[in-house]
């Protein structure tokens, strides 16, 4: 793995993040590790990004829902906010579209990069234009310690055109790399989490308890038809 080193960074920070994922719902493993990832690499801020409907997933709850949760959860953390922005465009939800429009937002010489796990990154081939990501952003790739990926020839000779092993060109450049970063481990799944609900197990360590207020509240991952 691409050690990050632990260096001291600049007051005043240009990187911007973008942390996909589908939220459903956020839990602590999520915040816990964006929190970890402003505080170490040199990010200005990063912005949880629910994703729509993704091409790879099926459909899960009422997008309004993961949004209010969200904004729950991250409350408490100055440099989190959340970006909706794929939830308001036509469905499925492309990767590529985002970062090229918010690159013609930030123009070219901001640095922005693509906060994703490794699990996805394994699936990257799968994904629309994918060879094209960096192009527009950086990628940043969480692993954990205990997991060796196995990369397809195609993805393996693609990361060493681009991989990058020190945070530093996260910032001097405004994409095109590809860091490898190892997090601590949270060992918690949003799908374990909405089984949990659905049986009436305890939820505790897992969800910020204003979210968990808002999951009773709305009824939400009963069982029943989700509410819209």
């Amino acid at each position: 793995m691409g050690g990050t080193g632990r260096r001291s960074y600049p007051t005043v920070k240009s990187l911007i993040g973008l942390y996909g994922g589908s939220f459903d719902p956020v839990h602590n493993g999520h915040v816990a590790t964006a929190a970890e990832l402003l505080a170490r690499l040199p990010f200005r801020e990063i912005r949880l990004l629910p994703a729509a409907r993704s091409p790879l997933k099926g459909r899960g709850l009422a997008d309004h829902h993961r949004v209010a949760m969200l904004q729950l959860a991250l409350r408490p953390y100055a440099g989190l906010s959340v970006d909706d922005r794929e939830l308001h465009r036509p469905p499925p939800s492309f990767t590529i579209d985002t970062l090229h429009e918010v690159r013609r937002e930030m123009g070219r010489a901001t640095p922005l990069a693509f906060i994703m796990g490794m699990d996805s990154f394994l699936t990257l081939p799968q994904w629309k234009d994918w060879q094209q990501l960096t192009d527009f952003a950086h990628l940043v790739v969480i692993n954990r310690p205990d997991h060796h990926a196995v990369f397809t020839p195609d993805l393996a000779n693609w990361l060493k055109k681009h991989r990058i092993t020190d945070a530093e060109p996260l910032e001097s450049r405004p994409f095109g790399g590809v860091l490898l970063v190892e997090t601590a481990s949270h060992d918690i799944a949003s799908r374990v989490i909405r089984a949990a609900i659905r049986s009436g197990q305890s939820t505790s360590g897992w969800l910020d308890p204003t979210v968990r207020d808002y999951i009773d509240t709305h009824r939400l991952y009963t069982g029943a038809a989700e509410p819209q």
